[in-house]
């Protein structure tokens, strides 16, 4: 019985993952690498169904100590996903506790000169903050990529301007290529012992680019949320975690 409902669940796995495959494909298309991730998750899930609805012997060729160590890493792996992706839902629900001298927005992609739709978010974000807070000024910071017209940078800097943010109080930083470079390139702005600090950007990226920036020698800092784009929920969170694991493996955070 237990084995008949570990089959369906993984074949529902199977269809629940090809079908947000397709979605993804059809709304972001498919220059977006990791999209492969869930295709490759589901003919998984898939196959592990499959062999376990109709061979006889199913895992059990597997020598039990490598079996019981596959369990327990597998164990261990969801574990370590929960803990982690729950620090990430905690970080992007915390409010700024001191008013900023500085924002520091921190890009994404930018279609042409526009900015994507989890970039105006940011930006949307950053320009209410500033609305709010006459005095803080703000560090708008991201290179331009191969596929973009102009920089991350310019992008929100001319965005903010259309909602009506004096220019005088943007500062661009344009030549960034990563969290670690937007943080590090964005010091010669600003004071990052003396001036309190909130980086803005989307929910799931708040840990690790606040963690980062302690770890680049902020030190009053703090961080503000701006939603994401719900379809990109999943993928952005499963993603977003394996980031965090690198980072900690090549000492970022």
């Amino acid at each position: 019985m237990k084995k008949r409902i570990l089959e369906y669940f993984l074949f529902f796995l199977a269809f629940l993952t090809m079908l947000y495959f397709i979605v993804l494909m059809s709304t972001i298309g498919p220059g977006f690498r990791f999209n492969y991730m869930w295709l490759f998750g589901s003919f998984s899930f898939l196959g592990i169904a499959l062999i376990l609805r109709f061979s006889k012997r199913g895992f059990e060729w597997i020598p039990k100590p490598f079996l019981f160590m596959i369990e327990v890493g597998i164990l261990a792996g969801c574990f370590l996903f929960i803990v982690v992706e729950g620090m990430m839902v905690v970080q992007s629900r915390k409010k700024p506790e001191c008013e900023a001298d500085y924002l520091v927005v921190l890009g994404a992609k930018v279609n042409g000169t526009s900015p994507s739709k989890i970039l105006k978010y940011r930006i949307e974000k950053a320009a209410w903050y500033l609305e709010h807070h006459p005095n803080t000024k703000a560090v708008v910071s991201g290179g331009k990529g191969m596929d973009e017209g102009i920089s991350e940078a310019e992008a929100m800097k001319n965005e903010l301007v259309k909602l009506g943010i004096e220019e005088e109080r943007i500062y661009m930083e344009d030549t960034s290529t990563s969290t670690k470079e937007n943080l590090e390139f964005s010091k010669d702005y600003m004071d990052i012992t003396n001036h309190n600090i909130i980086i803005v950007t989307t929910d799931f990226h708040l840990l690790r680019a606040v963690k980062i920036a302690e770890k680049t020698g902020y030190k009053k800092v703090e961080g503000l949320a701006a939603k994401s784009v719900w379809y990109l929920i999943p993928t952005n969170y499963v993603r977003e975690f394996l980031a965090l694991v690198k980072e900690k493996v090549v000492g970022n955070i």
